[in-house]
């Protein structure tokens, strides 16, 4: 043992170890000194004493080899580790496969989902980075070197404002997709609230289909195309359709050629159509889409739809009225059909309603129609047909009055939806106005149409205008069967504001017009 000199104040360590070790046959314990931490203490120095051979058997206590290692994250098993990156995010799984290689291996053999966003891509809350289109291309590109040889994909996804100028880049994605044979594929460069009235139809990309048709790739393997804010090309040499894709939608995409020829013809499989804010005048298609069940058309200002989808079930429309020709969808449960304004002075869509609907969609079962309705005395008189929504239980009208309250002709012709519905159990009518119009009486001078089917009617903002109350009044007397009815003074459209007070008062009136022996046990003023 050397010898040391110590000052108080000054200290000095040596360390050492003490090794055991325990024979499997004696029972015996040998100690040998390797290692001994040594303390100072008023100047002097101890050495900490083992224990001594007596104790350590008599406390009867095991006595490990080596100290067991602590478990690690990355000593489970693989499949373990695969369900537990699975189940973070993309942002959060992306971060763990910059670890290490094996989370690097981990992460590429268990990222089917690729989604670049401005969430994913930039913290948030984050400043200091700018969050340029040039900045999310250079994070996107980086992340997919790092995906050489992954698994087929299920999903990809890239929602940024893109431009033109950065098509190097998104031709590069669209490539990865394509060779990768992603399934869901989505490209959204609609600007954000910031640039969305700087954005031009000049600076959208140019989205070629063909790259999905080159000799060593095919476009089977794509379920769902979401394209937003691009030019699309379909005329381009080698595109042969996409045989499996069952879900399509485009929002504010351009079409530099036959769109529904070229394109739509060959979807064969398509299940899911929904184009909006798009520019394109009709939809008409040569050959039939029989698997289609569900068209959703917004905002097109199309002047024709002529489709063959026998299996449609879902129509969601918001366009100008416009011919359709469905004839053959006889299959349709539920349509949402909404209006915009015509130009025309003293005319609504009223006669579009009861005229072109009823032939184009007999069959529906739930239909809901947003229109104008104009309220002059001049629109006493309408169009009618023989055709009937045979099928039609549930009919919901959202519908802005617009024109003269002491007119109730005008709104009287709402009546004629009873006639049109023979079968209709459930009349849903919410009305929106700028005014407040009602007279102290009733006029019985309208002959009623008896209806045993209707069972519930719900008119919401029907207590201000003199018609609205006559139009309660006049169902009534038609609906021999009716249950119930609920008058609701408050306006469900948005629109106005409406005043306290002049609900009020509407209340107050409608119940005192409508006090009447055939109301009893049915109507309910809200």
């Amino acid at each position: 043992m050397p010898n040391r000199a110590s000052a108080p104040g000054h200290c000095c360590s040596t360390s050492y170890a003490i090794k055991l070790e325990v024979s499997g046959s004696g029972n015996q314990v040998l100690p040998s000194l390797t290692s001994q931490a040594l303390r100072f203490g008023q100047g002097q120095w101890r050495p900490r004493v083992p224990p001594s051979t007596t104790d350590i058997v008599s406390s009867n206590k095991s006595v490990p080899m080596t100290k067991p290692e602590a478990l690690q994250l990355h000593h489970l098993p693989d499949d373990v580790l695969h369900r537990i990156l699975s189940r973070l995010t993309f942002r959060e799984s992306s971060r763990m496969g910059l670890l290490s290689r094996k989370w690097q291996k981990l992460w590429r053999s268990c990222c089917p989902k690729l989604i670049f966003t401005r969430a994913t891509m930039f913290k948030p809350g984050n400043k200091t980075i700018r969050r340029t289109r040039t900045n999310f291309a250079r994070r996107v590109n980086s992340l997919l070197r790092q995906l050489c040889a992954p698994p087929t994909l299920n999903k990809f996804v890239v929602k940024f404002g893109l431009r033109r100028k950065h098509t190097c880049h998104v031709n590069r994605w669209v490539g990865f997709c394509s060779k990768l044979r992603a399934r869901h594929i989505t490209f959204d460069f609609t600007p954000g609230v910031k640039g969305i009235f700087r954005g031009l139809a000049d600076e959208k990309y140019i989205f070629h289909l063909h790259v999905f048709s080159v000799p060593d790739r095919s476009p089977a393997h794509i379920k769902s195309l979401h394209l937003s804010y691009v030019w699309l090309n379909t005329a381009t040499t080698g595109f042969t359709g996409f045989a499996n894709l069952k879900k399509l939608t485009l929002h504010k995409v351009s079409f530099l050629n036959d769109f529904q020829h070229l394109m739509l013809s060959e979807c064969t499989a398509l299940e899911w159509l929904s184009i909006s804010c798009s520019s394109f005048t009709e939809l008409t298609l040569c050959k039939p889409l029989r698997r289609l069940r569900y068209l959703s058309l917004h905002y097109c200002y199309m002047e024709k739809v002529e489709l063959e989808a026998p299996n449609l079930t879902s129509v969601d429309l918001t366009n100008r009225p416009i011919p359709l020709a469905l004839s053959e969808s006889l299959k349709v449960m539920e349509a949402n059909i909404k209006l915009l304004h015509k130009s025309v002075l003293y005319g609504d869509n009223l006669d579009y309603i009861c005229t072109e609907l009823p032939a184009a969609l007999p069959h529906v079962q739930k239909l809901s129609i947003t229109s104008t309705l104009c309220i002059y005395d001049e629109l006493q008189s309408f169009a009618k047909t023989s055709v009937r929504f045979i099928n039609l239980r549930h009919l919901s009208l959202y519908l802005p009055l617009y024109g003269d309250g002491r007119s109730v002709g005008g709104i009287l012709r709402l009546a004629y939806l009873l006639e049109l519905a023979p079968v209709l159990e459930e009349l849903e009518l919410h009305f929106r106005f700028s005014d407040f119009v009602i007279r102290q009486a009733i006029r019985v001078d309208m002959l009623p149409y008896r209806h045993d089917k209707l069972k519930r009617v719900v008119m919401s903002g029907a207590c201000h205008w003199q018609g609205l109350i006559e139009l309660a009044h006049h169902i009534r007397r038609c609906a021999s069967r009716l249950d119930f009815m609920i008058m609701d003074p408050m306006v469900r459209i948005k629109g106005l504001p409406t005043v306290d007070w002049l609900e009020e008062r509407g209340r107050r009136i409608a119940k005192e017009l409508l006090k009447r022996q055939e109301f009893q046990g049915v109507l309910t003023v809200l």
